[in-house]
């Protein structure tokens, strides 16, 4: 990742929103490598996914659509996803969302910190359109429609990245083939099974956003 003291994004890229200070949180940023050392979190499993992460990025931009200035972005919510997993590794999602709300990234702008907690919570679990409707009535649901839908957005490549290192067996993406409406990815490794079927499942998400199907296959042995 490219060392930058803060990320640049423009204000009308559908991520302007009310600081948590202004809502009765007093946030202390942290450098970025701070949170390797104080939660412990595996880097090797957030390397991968912020690899993964910015692969999925490039690839399915046609279809997402996020403005390339949020790549970094990206990536670095992909390094901190799995931050609460040492303090609660059972709810480590509610955890990091927990740790992030009051420890942001200091490479991140104010107004995009509510991105890398909600997409911590968001990673793990199943998710459906039931699922929305409670989150909006939460917290989540007090943002920004822009935010909430940038989060989403995130949220989906995130969760598509980690599984696709579930395995901890260092998948990478393969071929890509796009089809009208479908996107076929091949999954390459020693774990390529495992983790395309694990992606399958992650997908959720992105299928309640976007009407193209991924589908995700093991490559051909060679």
């Amino acid at each position: 990742m490219t060392n930058k003291k803060e990320l640049n994004v423009n204000p009308d890229d559908g991520s302007s929103e009310k600081s948590q200070s202004e809502e009765g949180i007093l946030p202390e940023p942290l450098p970025l490598e701070a949170f390797f050392h104080k939660y412990g979190i595996e880097r090797s499993h957030a390397d991968n996914v912020a690899r993964n992460a910015l692969e999925l990025f490039d690839v399915l931009r046609s279809v997402h659509g996020l403005n390339p200035v949020l790549r970094e972005f990206v990536e670095i919510n992909a390094l901190v996803h799995d931050i609460g997993v040492v303090t609660d590794f059972e709810d480590h999602h509610k955890a990091g969302r927990d740790i992030l709300r009051f420890h942001p990234p200091s490479e991140v702008p104010e107004r995009l910190w509510p991105i890398i907690s909600w997409t911590a919570f968001l990673h793990k679990k199943k998710i459906g359109k039931k699922k929305l409707r409670k989150l909006k009535e939460k917290g989540f649901g007090k943002m920004s429609e822009d935010l909430q839908d940038l989060t989403l957005k995130v949220a989906a490549l995130i969760r598509l990245a980690d599984a696709l290192d579930y395995s901890r067996m260092e998948s990478r993406l393969g071929k890509v083939k796009f089809g009208k409406r479908s996107i076929r990815l091949e999954i390459e490794g020693q774990g390529a099974v495992i983790d395309a079927e694990r992606m399958a499942e992650k997908g959720d998400l992105w299928h309640l956003l976007y009407d193209t199907r991924l589908e995700f296959k093991p490559a051909p042995k060679k």
